[in-house]
């Protein structure tokens, strides 16, 4: 339960707080908080429900102690009902577990090159310098993870789109 909806949680509650440690300690709060009360989450159906609902109620509560909550007042807010920018924001976080999940299957070095071209968002010949490759070898591992990952994930390519992933 939790290797399958952590990365997507964290995704979840970083929507939430702009801050990924923040919503890394939501959600092992709330993964604390499911193992003391295991007898209450007794259907395995309305499990990732409960674990977003979690989420979001901590994450809400983190921003009005904060004093950041002037972001999000809005009647709607306070209201905290499931909506259609819930919806969205639950697919986006799957959507981007799913994609994390592809990059760690990528061959360690094309992996590698991905995360700090892509996410580090590293020039090639930084990278190469980084890794002690020629700048070709970064070209090749970018292509390659690039073409992986296209093949791995074709069936997310409508939801990356509405979603501008």
């Amino acid at each position: 339960m939790y290797h399958y909806y952590y990365k997507s949680l964290c995704f979840f509650a970083n929507d939430y707080l702009s801050d990924s440690d923040a919503a890394q300690d939501v959600v092992q709060d709330v993964f604390t908080q499911v193992w003391d009360n295991m007898p209450e989450v007794s259907e395995p159906s309305k499990l990732q429900a409960y674990l977003y609902a979690m989420v979001r109620n901590r994450c809400l509560n983190r921003i009005r102690t904060q004093q950041n909550l002037h972001k999000y007042q809005t009647n709607e807010m306070q209201e905290i009902a499931w909506d259609d920018d819930e919806s969205v924001r639950i697919v986006k976080a799957e959507v981007l577990r799913e994609i994390m999940a592809s990059i760690e299957k990528l061959p360690e070095r094309a992996q590698e090159v991905f995360k700090l071209s892509y996410l580090t968002q590293l020039r090639e010949q930084e990278i190469a310098d980084r890794l002690n490759i020629s700048v070709n070898s970064v070209k090749t591992h970018k292509k390659r993870a690039k073409s992986i990952l296209k093949d791995e994930l074709r069936h997310l390519f409508s939801l990356i789109s509405i979603f501008h992933l």
